[in-house]
């Protein structure tokens, strides 16, 4: 079993999100929810709920001891205000040995290089502590910070999927891309 991250940067503090979050996991999503709708499915008024949330961090509990997925949140480090989100998901072992990752940021943080900050150390912790080969992301093709974000960090455009994923209500495409662990 892997090390539970527990990892400091300038601006954040790493860790697994744990049923204590759950309150500031729901705050998270509520005071973003204009500003991340057009990147992500459409939720229902239930999504925003503090047991819904318990409930999504009890099965990404279970899901990290399963070797199956990595939930991040990124704290200040002065309080458990929570500013970004973190998944490493849908991880597949055997000779694939790669994972996606989503992210998304606080409205009020964007703009501010903090996932460059961010990402960096995460993806070490999952190419060391889960021996990821591969990590896949994917963005729509109208999202420029993230196809900017994604570049300089040395993900690399590997396709185009049309009709991909349903984001805020519509069959979106999206571009596909991939980092593979630097130490093979």
């Amino acid at each position: 079993m892997p090390v539970k991250p527990n990892i400091i940067t300038p601006s954040g503090h790493i860790r697994l999100i744990n049923a204590a979050d759950s309150g500031e996991l729901a705050n998270y999503y509520l005071r973003n929810r204009t500003h991340l709708s057009p990147w992500e499915p459409k939720r229902g008024s239930d999504f925003y709920q503090h047991q819904t949330m318990l409930n999504r961090i009890l099965e990404a509990e279970g899901e990290f001891h399963a070797d199956k997925q990595v939930k991040l949140g990124v704290f200040c480090q002065q309080s458990r205000y929570m500013i970004a989100s973190i998944d490493f998901s849908q991880i597949v072992r055997g000779p694939l040995q790669a994972c996606f990752v989503g992210y998304s940021i606080d409205a009020q943080h964007q703009g501010q290089g903090m996932m460059q900050e961010f990402m960096p150390p995460c993806l070490e912790y999952m190419f060391n502590q889960f021996n990821i080969h591969r990590v896949m992301a994917t963005y729509t093709v109208a999202n420029k910070r993230s196809a900017a974000l994604l570049e300089q960090l040395g993900f690399e455009k590997e396709g185009y999927a049309k009709s991909y994923l349903n984001i805020a209500g519509v069959w979106e495409d999206h571009i596909l891309a991939a980092l593979i662990n630097p130490s093979y």
